[in-house]
């Protein structure tokens, strides 16, 4: 930019000679002279217009990201809070006792735990835990959904409540655990003279969770 600035100047100062014919040299070199000012000046201040723009522009980036930032960690701040106040209506033990995996779910599928709470628990019935999961119900027919072990029953249902099956502790008699594939697994229960296949479960800590609760009531219910 400064070369072609240079050789313009230069070609102006030809023009000028060639244009000012008779005219006092002195006074064409100053109005030349007021005009390259005037140009500079004008340059300088376009300059000065187009960084304060800019400088402009990246402040409101900046508080365009701090907005948004601040919006996310709010955001996440109250959703942790409903997460939290829903694990208190859904588990037993509440916030203090979910598996990681609880938390995840719970916060993944809220409006199914709310309709949990408010469609499907009798009064002061909480959940051991669960695991989303498919229930063989026949040979011919399995449906997906959680098995909740509660502190009254074992329920077995879709997210979308329009299946649902309840099973008795008392007639748990055992809960066995088997590889369903590579990375699947299953629970079986032995419910009375029925066996209840539940498999396609891919957390195995979560799996062997809900079978010791489902167990462990059942044997407690038995003694």
């Amino acid at each position: 930019m400064g070369i072609y600035r240079t050789v313009s100047r230069k070609v102006e100062d030809v023009f000028v000679k060639v244009l000012a014919g008779k005219q006092d040299p002195d006074v064409v070199r100053e109005k030349v002279a007021k005009y390259r000012t005037e140009a500079d000046q004008k340059l300088q201040a376009k300059k000065l217009e187009k960084e304060k723009k800019r400088a402009q522009q990246r402040e409101l980036n900046q508080q365009k990201s701090e907005a948004q930032e601040r919006q996310r960690k709010e955001n996440e701040e109250r959703e942790r809070k409903e997460v939290e106040a829903l694990l208190v209506k859904v588990l037993e033990n509440g916030m203090n006792g979910a598996s990681p995996y609880e938390i995840n779910e719970v916060k993944n599928n809220q409006p199914f735990f709310l309709n949990l709470v408010e469609r499907v628990f009798e009064p002061n019935e909480k959940a051991l835990t669960f695991i989303f999961c498919e229930f063989d119900k026949s040979s011919k027919k399995e449906i997906k959904g959680y098995l909740i072990p509660t502190n009254k029953r074992v329920l077995f249902l879709t997210k979308n409540l329009t299946f649902m099956d309840k099973f008795r502790y008392q007639t748990v008699i055992n809960v066995n655990w088997f590889k369903d594939g590579l990375l699947e697994r299953g629970l079986r229960i032995q419910y009375g003279k029925r066996k209840l296949e539940f498999d396609e479960m891919f957390d195995q800590e979560q799996m062997e969770r809900v079978g010791n609760a489902i167990l462990n009531k059942a044997t407690s219910r038995a003694i």
